[in-house]
């Protein structure tokens, strides 16, 4: 009988956390997927445009799942701060996706990917003096662990061709004959322009951090979707005064270029997924999972980034990007197993 108590209380514990992080798996192959999504895009229309068109979709499908919330009786609370949901919203639906587009649409993948890891922890400290989050030992060591993983898969790319290949720098495609007939100007405007590229990446994931751990608090007043809901549509004027104000130009042909079909697919996968539904999935893995963990398994998003490129692109993963992802994965079990433990001893 007493065995039969414990299973069915500790029930409501654990399966929280394997949902959660189950959620959080789907986040990163979501979000890995859509870099190769959006360098497509970005190839065939303007970056701002794109960043309005696949917002509007997103926003459109966020406020679909929130109101049939809200009408199943899910309302935010009373002492739901709104000054909080628009500081989180300033954060994450203005500042993070500026940032994030300016960053790859100016850097490469390899750079931006690299940066990028380093917000678990900048989300960990930030954890750890505003959300009082204590991570045991043995989870710092699967949170390094899986950093590092991180940073061999980004850092270790393939040379760059000569001799009448194509590289690709900042979402455009280059050709050139020879390593040495490229001019040395060109070679510091793109070093210039992958540079601040790098810059606006390291700004997108300080953003992203602070959202992160600035939404826990929240989360306990709003469900997740109706909080992304919120987000990406106070955000979202924002976005198409950006691009009406700096890409106006450009709008005859982003018109025209939106007839063809594989842009509309990564319109809409970019939309309805990586920034529709995708952020509710976040916010539910962040609510249940903890910030800190929620940002580590992100760690897994240059992962699947590469496998997605070799699939669709044809791209080849050399041993040291296998070591990398072994290590992300290995710093993942770590992580969750020092996590259970935790769990275990308060019970």
């Amino acid at each position: 009988m007493n065995a039969r108590v414990t299973t069915q209380s500790s029930s409501p514990t654990v399966r929280p956390l394997w949902l959660a992080d189950l959620t959080l798996l789907l986040v990163a192959i979501i979000w890995g997927v859509n870099i190769p999504v959006m360098k497509v895009a970005l190839r065939t229309i303007d970056a701002y445009a794109f960043n309005a068109i696949r917002l509007v979709v997103s926003s459109a499908v966020l406020i679909f799942f929130a109101r049939r919330e809200f009408l199943n009786g899910i309302r935010p609370a009373s002492t739901l701060s709104k000054r909080n949901v628009c500081i989180y919203a300033s954060v994450v639906s203005m500042a993070y996706q500026l940032l994030f587009l300016l960053a790859i649409s100016r850097a490469t993948s390899a750079d931006v990917a690299l940066i990028m890891a380093t917000v678990p922890m900048w989300t960990a400290i930030g954890a750890r003096f505003f959300l009082k989050e204590i991570l045991p030992l043995l989870a710092w060591v699967g949170l390094i662990m899986a950093f590092s993983g991180t940073m061999i898969v980004t850092l270790h790319k393939a040379p760059t061709p000569t001799n009448g290949n194509t590289v690709e720098s900042g979402g455009q495609v280059i050709a050139e004959t020879t390593a040495v007939s490229v001019p040395v100007q060109q070679h510091e405007s793109e070093a210039s322009r992958r540079l601040l590229g790098n810059l606006f990446a390291l700004s997108a994931a300080l953003a992203w951090a602070a959202g992160t751990v600035f939404s826990r608090p929240l989360l306990g007043k709003i469900s997740p979707i109706q909080l992304s809901a919120c987000s990406a549509t106070l955000g979202l004027p924002f976005h198409i005064i950006i691009a009406l104000l700096i890409g106006w130009d450009s709008v005859p042909a982003s018109a025209a270029a939106m007839k063809d079909v594989s842009l509309v697919t990564c319109t809409l996968y970019s939309g309805i997924l990586s920034t529709g539904l995708a952020l509710a999935m976040w916010s539910y893995g962040v609510k249940h999972a903890g910030a800190a963990q929620a940002a580590m398994i992100q760690n897994l998003t240059p992962v699947v980034a590469m496998a997605a490129a070799w699939v669709w692109l044809g791209e080849t993963i050399n041993s040291a990007q296998a070591l990398g992802g072994g290590m992300i994965i290995s710093g993942l079990f770590i992580m969750h197993r020092s996590r259970r433990t935790g769990t275990s001893r308060n019970t």
